[in-house]
């Protein structure tokens, strides 16, 4: 994005150092970015940060809030969008070559995998809370377009049967869509 073109929003701004009223230096960028990572990665409460960085929880709060805001202005028109005929052909396409699966848009359960390199704080981490896998597909646009029919055409052929709409990985706990495409419990093939 090209700023020497359009005013720098005011949430831009926000991260510079200030003076307060008593004209001591407040947060620097480094510790209000940190405060919004921190929130980010651990789905932390604005006052969980407030014992490593001293800070109070309406100033995470706002961290937060503006950091969020900048992303959405620097990344939306690039990759905070719907899909395109593009992306989706280029999506099937890799997952075609990597995985061998035809029609595949994505895995909505590798965030459950056991890594081996995980950090113990990290493990299981997005199973729990508020936001949890069926809320966050209830949410979801993506789905619901693609439900709707209203998502970019994916063609595909498996077994002679043609399909016209992509899928993605999912586990049992998920609604039987025809989106969403599980595992089998128990293998036939060794492979």
């Amino acid at each position: 994005m090209n700023f020497s073109q359009t005013p720098i929003p005011e949430y831009f701004t926000y991260f510079h150092q200030r003076r307060d009223a008593c004209g001591l230096l407040g947060f620097n960028i480094v510790q209000k970015v940190t405060s919004a990572i921190c929130q980010l990665a651990y789905t932390a409460m604005t006052n969980l940060v407030d014992e490593y960085l001293h800070m109070g929880e309406q100033t995470s709060y706002d961290c937060l809030n503006k950091f969020c805001k900048c992303i959405f202005h620097l990344y939306a028109t690039e990759y905070l969008r719907k899909p395109t005929a593009q992306d989706v052909q280029h999506l099937t396409t890799k997952h075609a070559q990597i995985h061998g699966f035809l029609g595949m848009l994505g895995s909505i359960n590798c965030i459950h995998w056991r890594w081996r390199n995980c950090t113990a704080r990290w493990r299981g981490h997005y199973t729990r809370g508020s936001n949890n896998d069926m809320n966050l597909l209830n949410l979801s646009d993506l789905f619901s377009d693609l439900l709707a029919g209203e998502a970019p055409p994916c063609t595909f052929t498996v077994n002679g049967c043609t399909f016209d709409k992509g899928y993605y990985l999912a586990d049992g706990i998920y609604l039987e869509w025809s989106t969403l495409v599980k595992s089998f419990r128990k293998s036939i093939d060794p492979k």
